[in-house]
């Protein structure tokens, strides 16, 4: 029995076609027009694949659907049967006469019956040498691979395009065609997948995108492993490219720039943001707005002013899917263990980086305080008497250091304030001596003191995520393009209901309405009397709003009917607990400009810092903006140990009132 049953409408063009051909084909076949060429017997093995894949229309019964079912059950018997009697020597001309829709499949015939015999090995080294693509093809046959591994590892090492094929195996993320799974032969060996790379990185004709993903490579002791050396040659050849395409008069560049202002003059709002005529965007703070708060505000200005976090204090300047152009995601090449550095992500952290430079810089000039040490008596004297947490005092440089120098001296108080809090969560007292005799501890492996912080959405779940892309993703059949709204461009379901009450259900098409029965089984929108469709609950929408857009929801800041909803959700299989400090993609966040354990293009300033891979001293600009990011990442961090011990505290009086009443 399948798990999934794929139901299309006739109304469906995109497979439809498809079906109603295959339809047709099962019947005559069944009449004893059975194919005597290689591409009609390839033709049945579509048919019977789709079939066995359980692709139906809504308007067949089960009765005819298995009535198809049990005349392609002989198929594999005529196509094997077919495939027995080609002549070995003839299989080149054979494969060349296909169709390029059915090249792929001919191995893949070959290798599910293990027809191994119909294959000589120097027609297939013919068929290979110098077509990539029809070398793809045959990796993706496991047991051809194996049974012809000497040849194939010598079609690989002689071509240096299959560099192209090592970064799709290890490299690039998979999607579209590079789903199906390749399988390199088993005598290729690490220092092969090497050489192959560098036979790339040295050819004539490089590309600056394959050149990229290979600086990105994880080494994997089993998989793929870079030399330093090899690494070095990507690195500069990249830029070497790079260079050469920025100064290439036929390259097109746009240019984006962001202004960040603080003006000293009374009566001007907190912010203000001002586009000028070529989009640009300029946001403006207001000094005496500054002056006049305490230091609980001043920090708190990175939420309030500076927008790094949402009212659930969920970091907004992570990378989010939600943020993500389709061109851009197409266009742009990132590697499986890169994070993901968009064109939005790159914006708002670079706004987030002029921000703090600015705001350090103000507060040193009118308050004659800075940006560390607000950040500081934060930390030292707001938390200990807000909530009793008595955390040790934090080393700041000194302001006479080198830029250099503050990197060295800040970028390990991260570590230390985070060891600190996780001392107090497992201890209930931060004891200097436990921690000094306790192993080191990253910023990303912090506890809260809520077991169940975050529920954050459950690997391999496809609920919840055809919950979210039906609901609130521009896919799924495009469910906002309905009659009489399609003229507005509503960009998701969600949008639609919540600006449209007269939605009408018999107004979709035949193909849309099972994703629309979906989302109304699921109990996520409903059909009134008048057959118009409404959100059934807000607070649920809001709740897979926070999932689709971060990743994540924080349980402790919904309500009680919030927290039902989220728990419902949970027993359901779509989300699991998570009990860091840190949600999973404000870990990733941090871990991308910490260190490169997690990512291949992380900044690395852990690294760098407190490991002496320091870059070039006379670098001051690398050493500013590493500088002003980790203090940015110690005010997140600042931040997020305040929202916790809220949490906390806040669960704690709602636990003493419930036990009160029960009283």
């Amino acid at each position: 029995m399948k798990d999934r049953v794929c139901y299309f409408s006739k109304d469906d063009l995109s497979v439809g076609h498809y079906l109603e051909m295959a339809e047709k084909r099962i019947q005559e076949v069944a009449e004893g027009d059975v194919p005597t060429d290689l591409e009609g017997v390839i033709e049945l093995w579509h048919i019977k694949r789709m079939i066995d894949d359980e692709c139906r229309f809504l308007e067949w019964t089960d009765e005819k659907f298995n009535t198809l079912k049990q005349l392609t059950s002989g198929y594999g018997k005529i196509i094997s049967g077919f495939f027995c009697h080609l002549d070995p020597t003839l299989l080149k001309s054979e494969f060349e006469r296909l169709e390029w829709t059915y090249k792929n499949t001919f191995w893949k015939i070959i290798d599910a019956y293990k027809l191994y015999k119909l294959i000589k090995p120097e027609i297939l080294r013919d068929i290979l040498a110098g077509n990539n693509n029809y070398v793809r093809e045959v990796l993706e046959c496991k047991g051809i691979v194996e049974k012809f591994k000497s040849i194939i590892r010598e079609i690989l090492l002689s071509n240096v395009n299959s560099a192209h094929i090592i970064l799709d195996k290890y490299v690039t993320k998979r999607d579209l065609r590079r789903d199906a799974e390749m399988h390199l032969p088993s005598n290729l060996t690490l220092a092969d997948k090497e050489q192959i790379l560098v036979n790339y990185l040295q050819s004539d004709d490089p590309n600056l995108n394959y050149v990229r993903l290979i600086t990105q490579i994880k080494d994997d002791k089993n998989n793929i492993k870079l030399s330093p050396k090899t690494r070095l040659l990507a690195e500069r050849l990249d830029k070497k490219l790079n260079d050469e395409m920025l100064n290439d008069p036929s390259t097109v560049t746009t240019r984006w720039s962001l202004g960040v202002q603080f003006v000293d003059e009374e009566g001007r709002p907190p912010i203000e943001l001002h586009i000028d005529e070529r989009g640009n965007p300029t946001y403006i703070y207001s000094i005496p707005y500054i002056m006049n708060q305490d230091n609980v505000h001043r920090v708190g200005n990175c939420i309030s002013l500076f927008g790094w976090m949402n009212q659930h204090f969920l970091l907004n300047l992570i990378n989010k899917q939600t943020e993500v152009d389709t061109m851009e995601s197409l266009l742009m090449d990132i590697g499986r263990d890169s994070y993901p550095t968009h064109i939005r992500f790159n914006n708002k952290n670079n706004l987030a980086l002029f921000q703090t430079f600015a705001y350090n810089k103000v507060l040193t000039q009118t308050l004659n305080s800075s940006f560390e040490i607000e950040l500081k008596t934060f930390y030292e004297k707001h938390l200990r008497t807000q909530y009793g947490y008595c955390g040790l005092p934090i080393s700041l440089p000194s302001n006479d250091d080198s830029t250099l120098n503050k990197c060295r001296v800040l970028c390990p108080e991260l570590d230390a304030v985070v060891k600190q809090y996780n001392t107090f969560v497992e201890e209930d007292e931060i004891d200097k001596d436990l921690i000094r005799l306790s192993k080191p501890l990253k910023v990303e492996e912090g506890k809260s003191l809520l077991i169940n912080k975050y529920y954050e959405i459950a690997d391999g779940n496809n609920e919840i995520r055809s919950v979210l892309w039906g609901l609130l993703g521009s896919g799924n059949s495009l469910l906002s393009h309905v009659e009489p709204f399609k003229y507005k461009h509503y960009h998701s379901l969600a949008e639609l209901l919540e600006k449209e009450n007269d939605v009408q259900y018999s107004n979709y098409a035949n193909y849309q309405k099972p994703h629309l029965d979906f989302l109304i089984e699921q109990n996520i929108i409903g059909v009134n009397s008048d057959g118009n469709l409404y959100i059934v609950s807000q607070l649920q929408l809001n709740v897979l709003r926070s999932l689709w857009e971060y990743g994540v929801c924080s349980y402790w800041h919904y309500n009680d009917e919030g927290q039902k909803i989220i728990d419902k959700m949970f027993d359901k299989g779509w989300l699991v607990k998570d009990d860091h400090l840190l949600s999973k993609p404000e870990r990733d966040y941090f871990s991308y400009y910490l260190d490169n354990g997690r990512f291949t293009n992380g900044m690395a300033y852990r690294n760098h810092y407190m490991h002496g891979s320091t870059p070039p001293v006379d670098d001051e600009n690398a050493h500013i903006a590493a500088y002003h990011t980790i203090l940015r990442l110690f005010a997140i961090l600042i931040l997020k140990i305040e929202d916790d011990l809220w949490l906390a505290s806040k669960t704690m009086e709602r636990s003493v009132v419930i036990g009160e009443t029960q009283v």
